[in-house]
């Protein structure tokens, strides 16, 4: 992991860690301006390939920086407590399970309807029944 941030990844960083609580996507989008997504410059709607590049971001900063900003449908913050670090990753256990879940309902279903097979569903399925 790199410790030296970017220009961009300490801006978004210092009001994150700044916020009263939590900070949303929209809200770090109105506070610094880092521009649109690379990959997503030419698409018509400005807004959400910046809402996507502030996303990057955070994911570099946790990835690449190894800082622990945990985030919720409320939005960021950095972890204070471990405690945090406990209920963050059994909710993201929770939403994982149920989407993965849905995947494997629809696969199930596919599987039923057509006969589709699937060696990776096969084997992961073991995990849901």
């Amino acid at each position: 992991m790199t410790t030296e941030l970017t220009n961009e990844e300490k801006l978004v960083y210092d009001e994150i860690v700044a916020c009263n609580g939590r900070i949303t996507q929209l809200q770090l989008a109105r506070k610094v301006f880092v521009g649109c997504h690379e990959k997503f410059e030419g698409y018509d709607n400005p807004k959400q390939s910046t809402l996507r590049k502030i996303r990057q971001i955070i994911r570099d900063l946790r990835m690449k920086h190894g800082l622990f900003i945990l985030s919720d449908e409320e939005g960021y913050w950095v972890m204070k407590e471990k405690s945090e670090a406990k209920i963050y990753i059994e909710r993201m256990e929770r939403i994982a399970k149920a989407t993965t879940k849905g995947y494997f309902d629809t696969f199930r279903a596919m599987q039923k309807a057509f006969g589709v097979t699937s060696e990776y569903f096969s084997k992961q399925g073991e995990l849901f029944e």
